[in-house]
């Protein structure tokens, strides 16, 4: 079986044409929009679907990293949802497939002698707020022919107990990102692996031990496992280094293991 792979926008670009010709020169099949960035803001659909129809390439959509879909605030999570049905609208009109969110820890207090996340001291909250919110999402997203993939960052116990609860959503999927996996002690690597039909995404990077989004194959990830995986689940790949040197050494490296 085969598999996409695609790049991230880079900070260092200031415009989505410049990660276009990357992405084409790269030889790879589509490039992730980052909404935090703010030239991937407000672009007009028709001028997306020219670029798509010129080069050839696909889009999929990593979601602003802040907006929280287990906020406590209804006001502020029904504002979430609206947001991401107006993304999800105008991500329809150029062929976007794919939607990646967060499961944000949320916010923490910092004891003297530990940390207590909110999310965690309230998990039951938590929890149905979210699982309300993916549903909500899903409905959004399933007409318009979009994946919502849900993305694990840094995973804490109560987060890992959100994620097995999702598992029952139809229609929602999953994000590996194998580099925060692995600064987890890979504590969402056996949800997956038993799981494979609910991952639909992948964010490929490395981990050197201290910090992620490295060079592939130079850190201590098992890439190879991951890209049969992604090879025999046909789930597509965003090479997630963030600069356009990395992203080329990774893409060589890669390409050497595929």
């Amino acid at each position: 079986m085969s598999y996409k792979l695609g790049m991230p926008t880079l900070i260092e670009k200031s415009n989505i044409f410049d990660n276009v010709l990357l992405c084409k020169e790269l030889g790879l099949d589509f490039v992730e929009l980052n909404l935090n960035l703010p030239y991937c803001m407000d672009i007009p659909a028709q001028e997306m679907l020219k670029l798509k129809e010129i080069y050839d390439i696909d889009f999929t959509i990593h979601f602003h990293e802040d907006v929280d879909f287990g906020y406590f605030y209804e006001e502020i999570r029904q504002a979430n949802i609206n947001l991401f049905r107006n993304i999800a609208i105008w991500a329809n009109k150029f062929g976007v497939e794919k939607i990646n969110i967060h499961l944000n820890p949320g916010v923490y207090f910092t004891l003297p002698e530990e940390k207590i996340f909110v999310y965690e001291k309230y998990k039951e909250i938590f929890m149905e707020k979210f699982i309300d919110s993916m549903d909500r999402i899903v409905d959004i997203a399933n007409p318009l022919g979009i994946k919502v993939c849900v993305e694990n960052m840094k995973v804490y116990e109560f987060m890992k107990e959100t994620f097995i609860k999702l598992i029952g959503i139809d229609n929602l999927y999953f994000t590996w990102d194998v580099g925060h996996d692995a600064m987890s002690d890979y504590i969402m690597e056996k949800i997956y692996l038993e799981n494979p039909h609910k991952v639909n995404h992948m964010h490929m990077h490395d981990y050197n031990g201290i910090s992620d989004h490295q060079i592939i194959s130079e850190g201590i990830i098992p890439i190879k496992e991951r890209i049969n995986f992604a090879k025999e689940n046909n789930v597509s790949v965003v090479i997630e280094t963030k600069t356009e040197k990395a992203l080329r050494q990774s893409v060589k490296k890669l390409r050497l293991l595929r």
